[in-house]
């Protein structure tokens, strides 16, 4: 026998007994579920401690993961029958659901909690015997809909009109109680319903098309017919195990199908929770016994030992059906798509799983994707154990923060609507500037005209302009400087920097020992810049080049632009109350010198405009604002600049 893929039924069943040990510890889906009904005959009764090594013997191999029992006559038998039966081998294995002890002879339930989880239990009353309702779920599983009923009964026996009436009154109390549950409802009718032949009101009772079909039964193997005695039937059978009268059991050999599991439709419409075709099996019948023992001669279905132990244990044989577990999906909580540049396609691979433990139903889905957002929706199949990726792009036609939840519809019964929440930016490019306002890729910076041993540092800026939330990060990423004989360094070496709302700042050293007196020196500092290159879509951006400028005093000679622009500190730095600033212009020349905070606002406007003829000169900043107000402590720059020169002068206020 084989499964929905092909696999045969005994190493399914030896992978789940594997997986029980597993499951124990971290309550993995269930695999198939696999329920047994078996009339035990009068269990324990006077022979009951002789039997159990029979029963031992047929239900290791059975493996069954639910169990439901009929002629059990006893608490006491139930215990004697989980403890010297069921977990006889494996303690623990296997828990017994609760037991009531009605009129004449007894339902018992038994399963494996690593398997099935017990939910709830009741007891139907009829003309003769009760009907009891097990309500149980596939470990893994939570919701009301992935439970499933089984029904364990005994109709009344008996060949006569009268037996069949009273066997008529009992399926019809069960009928009524299947049509008041819910649409769709999962269950089994399983026991001995003593029924001869298809033809029987109270098998048609069960699975005949009514007014109200919400409780109507499907045969799984659908084998209408005359079973009693028939050898067209021979393979269904599951009474009598013997020929020979002992303990009170029936005779006559295998030759009537009394034992049966019915089942709703919803167990039969490939979906959910299912039977597997082909896995419905008379346990040691190989449909070559009709009207002799069980054991008699060679059993091509069981060996002799199991054989002569179902010779033993009952008039009945087991007789069970595999049934396949829902779907159930696995996928992300959200999926961030990160930062990237307009115009870039992103896209990201959604993994969506179906972790049910096969055989299992394929899960079916869809997807609703949010605007902002594009992929296909489906819909899609997985079969168990697999799983698929979905590509979701990102609109990255405008700049913004995006975000939107994408929706999955499945058939998992516990997650039936499952939401991601999708989340990511589109950035604009940066921009580098050597002004915090404007877009100035050339700019010069002078060290001045001074005598050997009194050059200062200069500080060098990198903007990056109108920065905000919807703009790339700015990384200088290498420089370099050619020229000047190279006496023009980084202090502390070039080390890449980031701008956002706050330059890059380099101070630049002028080396001047050695230095040839009366003497220019130039040299090219060049930034290269790009956009953060975590964002995706990043490139490289314009190169920022700065003319660096140092005149070396102490001849009578002039150099060429002597007569140009400087702009130097005048006083201590850092300072507390205020700082002195010399601007040096040529004749005519106009320029502007401000006061910026770190993140390149505008502070305070301290000059515009010429000079005159007065040559340098001092300018003084208070530490104020333009509305007066002291500033806090902190790093600030001047800047002075023209038409085509600009200077910055690093300043620390301390209070």
């Amino acid at each position: 026998m084989k499964g929905h893929d092909g696999t045969p039924l005994t190493i399914i069943r030896r992978a789940a007994a594997v997986l029980c040990l597993v499951v124990a510890l971290s309550a993995a889906p269930a695999a198939a579920v696999r329920v047994c009904t078996y009339n035990i005959l009068n269990f324990p009764g006077s022979d009951g401690s002789t039997r159990v090594d029979d029963f031992r013997t047929v239900l290791e191999e059975v493996d069954a993961d639910v169990l439901v029992v009929q002629e059990m006559l006893s608490q006491s038998g139930v215990n004697q029958f989980l403890n010297e039966v069921m977990n006889y081998s494996t303690p623990g294995l296997y828990a017994a659901g609760p037991f009531v002890n009605g009129p004449d002879t007894d339902n018992a339930l038994f399963y494996k909690p690593a398997v099935v989880e017990f939910v709830s239990h009741q007891e139907i009353a009829t003309s003769l015997r009760n009907i009891s309702e097990y309500v149980l779920r596939p470990v893994g599983y939570s919701s009301e809909a992935s439970e499933f009923r089984v029904y364990s009964l005994h109709l009344k026996a008996g060949a006569t009109s009268s037996d069949q009436d009273r066997r008529l009154s009992e399926a019809t109390t069960l009928r009524e109680h299947l049509n008041d549950l819910p649409p769709g409802s999962a269950f089994m009718v399983a026991g001995d319903l003593n029924i001869r032949a298809s033809t029987e009101d109270a098998y048609q009772k069960l699975v005949g098309s009514e007014a109200d079909n919400d409780g109507r039964s499907k045969d799984p193997i659908d084998r209408p017919g005359t079973w009693h005695d028939n050898s067209a039937f021979a393979d269904i059978h599951t009474q009598s195990t013997r020929t020979t009268a002992f303990g009170g059991g029936a005779t006559g050999g295998l030759d009537d199908r009394f034992d049966q599991i019915l089942i709703s439709y919803a167990l039969a419409d490939g979906e959910g929770m299912d039977f597997i075709p082909g896995t419905h099996v008379a346990y040691g019948n190989d449909g070559l016994h009709l009207n002799v023992a069980i054991n008699y001669g060679t059993n091509y279905a069981v060996g002799p030992v199991i054989a002569d132990a179902l010779h033993q244990a009952s008039d009945h044989i087991p007789l069970y059906a595999d049934f396949q577990v829902p779907a159930k999906i696995d996928a992300p909580a959200s999926v961030d798509f990160g930062n990237a540049i307009v115009g870039t396609y992103v896209c990201r691979a959604m993994t969506i799983a179906n972790v049910a433990v096969p055989p299992a139903d394929e899960l079916s889905y869809t997807l609703s994707i949010p605007a902002g957002f594009s992929g296909s929706s489906g819909p899609f199949e997985l079969d168990a154990a697999t799983s698929a990726d979905h590509d979701i792009a990102m609109d990255t036609g405008s700049t913004g923060s995006k975000s939107g939840t994408l929706a999955i519809s499945s058939d998992d019964p516990d997650y039936p609507n499952w939401s991601v929440s999708l989340s990511g930016a589109v950035l604009d490019h940066a921009v580098p500037s050597l002004d915090s306002a404007e877009v100035v890729l050339a700019d010069t910076v002078d060290f001045g005209s001074h005598p050997l041993g009194e050059f200062g540092e200069e500080a060098v800026l990198v903007w990056n302009v109108d920065y905000s939330a919807t703009r790339a990060v700015l990384e200088v990423y290498d420089a370099e400087i050619s020229g000047g004989s190279g006496r023009f360094t980084f202090v502390g070496g070039f080390a890449p920097q980031d701008a956002a709302d706050a330059a890059a700042e380099y101070s630049i050293a002028f080396d001047d020992s050695g230095a040839t007196e009366d003497s220019l020196y130039t040299a090219l500092l060049t930034f290269h810049t790009r956009d953060d290159p975590e964002v995706q879509g990043a490139t490289d951006l314009d190169d920022l080049s700065v003319t660096l400028k140092a005149y070396v005093e102490g001849g009578t000679s002039v150099p060429d632009d002597a007569s140009g622009p400087s702009f130097t500190l005048a006083s201590h730095n850092p300072f507390d109350s205020e700082v002195a600033l010399v601007l040096a212009l040529p004749d005519g020349c106009e320029a502007t010198v401000e006061i910026y905070d770190i993140a390149g606002r505008l502070v305070k406007a301290l000059h515009s405009g010429a000079l005159g003829s007065r040559g340098p000169q001092r300018l003084v900043w208070d530490g104020t604002d333009r509305a007066g107000r002291r500033v806090a402590s902190g790093i600030y720059f001047a800047r002075a600049h023209t038409s085509d020169w600009s200077a910055a002068r690093k300043l620390v206020v301390i209070r």
